[in-house]
């Protein structure tokens, strides 16, 4: 997931071309196809429109107070929030409806074929991991920045898939967008049996696993489609300086820190040696190292105590820290 304090750069670097990762090794046959007849879910992206045609000769005080209360009873709690990382959740608001004519035809396009793009994306991925069974609610909205895709949990609908149709125009619709679907639909497979916790394994597992599954369900899918040039490319980066990146991440393996999950995950940095969200792309090297001797529904299968050594081995064998 692309995150708020990251808009600016995923807009630019996101499109950028990047070289593809490449093939692992062949793994067991996955299970036969289930086709999904459809995907439902909940578009709220009308509603920011109206909001914006109503309330566009209001002073910003305002216009922040009717967008609250159009969007309470549809979705409690998304907009009411006093911050979004490092930034007043009410200015973001005015400047999400101030930008609205000039981002208002790549949300329209991202509501219009919503459906066309993730079923096809659903449709693969069930041909990997085998029929996804009942989906949590999904709601595309505009997020005012903050993300592509994300599963939270919501007062109204608990677990809940949301997609930010402003930052998905954004970022995906000038590449292919399959993978970024397949990433965000293993995450809400891999939770019904990796519960996760709150250390960096648990991350570096979950979100690295995510971005493995979605190169090997595309291949040759590049940095960009996977979610790895932001804020810069990751791979270029961690490569760089690879001994001290890995040795890093491996010593913080059971930090429970919010810094250092923000700084692996989202924003912040923990060195030199790693630039923000380095951890996804570390991730991906242990998910595909791992790869190598077993198949994506083993990989997904796999319970928290099975994990954790396996990770902490895969970083010793990629980097001699001793």
């Amino acid at each position: 997931m692309l995150r708020l304090d990251r808009f600016a750069a995923a807009a630019s670097l996101a499109l950028a071309a990047c070289t593809p990762i490449s093939e692992p090794a062949r793994v067991a046959s996955p299970p036969p196809v289930v086709a999904p007849a459809s995907i439902e879910y909940t578009d709220l992206t009308d509603d920011i429109a109206a909001v914006w045609e109503r309330t566009r000769a209001m002073d910003d005080a305002a216009r922040v107070a009717a967008l609250r209360a159009h969007f309470q009873p549809l979705i409690p709690g998304f907009y009411d929030r006093e911050q979004a990382g490092p930034f007043k959740y009410t200015d973001l608001i005015v400047r999400a409806l101030n930008a609205f004519p000039e981002n208002r035809a790549g949300i329209e396009q991202v509501s219009r074929n919503f459906a066309a793009m993730a079923v096809p994306a659903r449709t693969s991925f069930e041909a990997a991991f085998g029929p996804m069974g009942e989906m949590p609610p999904i709601i595309i909205l505009h997020s005012l920045g903050e993300m592509d895709g994300g599963v939270r949990t919501m007062k109204a609908t608990g677990r809940t898939l949301l997609f930010g149709a402003d930052m998905i125009a954004n970022i995906h619709l000038k590449h292919g967008i399959q993978p970024f679907f397949h990433h965000e639909l293993f995450h809400v497979f891999h939770e019904r049996t990796f519960k996760g916790c709150d250390a960096v394994w648990c991350g570096l597992w979950s979100e690295g696993l995510a971005v493995y599954v979605a190169e090997r369900l595309n291949p040759g899918a590049t940095d960009a489609q996977l979610l790895l040039v932001d804020p810069v490319p990751l791979r270029a980066a961690v490569e760089a300086n690879r001994k001290a990146a890995l040795c890093t991440v491996l010593g913080r393996l059971n930090s429970t820190s919010s810094d250092d999950n923000s700084a692996l995950f989202s924003s912040g940095r923990i060195s030199d040696a790693l630039p923000s969200r380095a951890g996804y792309y570390i991730g991906y090297l242990v998910a595909a190292d791992i790869g190598k001797t077993h198949s994506l529904p083993q990989l997904a299968a796999m319970p928290a105590g099975q994990v954790r050594p396996l990770v902490e081995a895969s970083l010793r064998r990629m980097a001699d820290c001793s």
